[in-house]
């Protein structure tokens, strides 16, 4: 029995086995270990309007289906799928990819930045994320951060500083209400020395920890919130920065 809490978010339960486990929905497959988790979605449309991706499995809910995808580089199979916005979407999503067989993950995206300085399409590497949101309760006890997979944080690293691409190590703030930023949160935030606010990084960091999978992020520099107003900065608008950072993410998940 679970003793109550003073809030149900701290109520967690560190059994391992649920009512519904992902592998209750989702057989395995043939699919490669190494999958990339983009939310790119023009980069992954691209690739199939060039007949580069073979369809090998399917996420599917109650209002959206979506693809898995097998691709290449070079001469080595790597998954591809795009990523669903929001910590339990993204979560479940994770789940499944799991239980089809996938066990090691490279996530890129787009993030808020916090500070002014960074430029749009600057690379973040988070090694921990404040858990401002609610799934990742469920899978690690109640704590303040939680940290990214030091194996994956060490391969990403290795490569951009193999390739000289610039990036900034830091904490991300992942929260589930965007529309709820306010000043004196991000001025929190900030202090903490989080550079950049997203909505999945703690939730996708708890659950590659909860079944031990090796997970690890790079996100990319995308609308400010660090001035007087919102500056959106066009940041959806990269393609080149955008479509590069899949392929360098095919390269690191393969060297995991």
């Amino acid at each position: 029995m679970i003793a109550q809490k003073e809030f149900p978010i701290l109520e967690f339960d560190a059994c391992r086995q649920a009512k519904i486990e992902p592998d209750n929905i989702k057989n395995k497959i043939d699919c490669p270990k190494a999958c990339v988790i983009t939310f790119f979605g023009e980069v992954i449309q691209n690739k199939a309007d060039a007949n580069l991706l073979k369809k090998i499995a399917s996420i599917n809910t109650a209002t959206i289906r979506i693809p898995v995808y097998e691709t290449f580089y070079g001469d080595e199979r790597v998954g591809l799928v795009l990523g669903y916005v929001g910590g339990p979407g993204a979560s479940g999503e994770l789940e499944e990819l799991i239980a089809m067989g996938f066990e090691k993950f490279i996530v890129c995206g787009g993030a808020g930045v916090l500070r002014r300085d960074i430029q749009v399409g600057h690379l973040i590497v988070p090694y921990s994320a404040i858990r401002d949101e609610g799934t990742s309760f469920h899978y690690v006890e109640p704590s303040y951060e939680v940290a990214c997979n030091a194996r994956a944080l060490s391969a990403i690293e290795e490569c951009l500083n193999s390739e000289n691409i610039p990036y900034i190590k830091s904490k991300t703030w992942t929260t589930d209400a965007p529309y709820r930023e306010t000043n004196d949160k991000i001025a929190l935030r900030v202090s903490q020395c989080c550079v950049t606010v997203e909505m999945e990084a703690a939730a996708f960091f708890a659950v590659a920890q909860f079944r031990n999978v090796v997970l690890g992020q790079i996100l990319y520099g995308g609308d400010d919130l660090s001035g007087v107003e919102w500056d959106q900065r066009r940041w959806v608008s990269r393609d080149e920065i955008r479509r590069n950072l899949v392929e360098l993410c095919f390269k690191i998940a393969l060297k995991l």
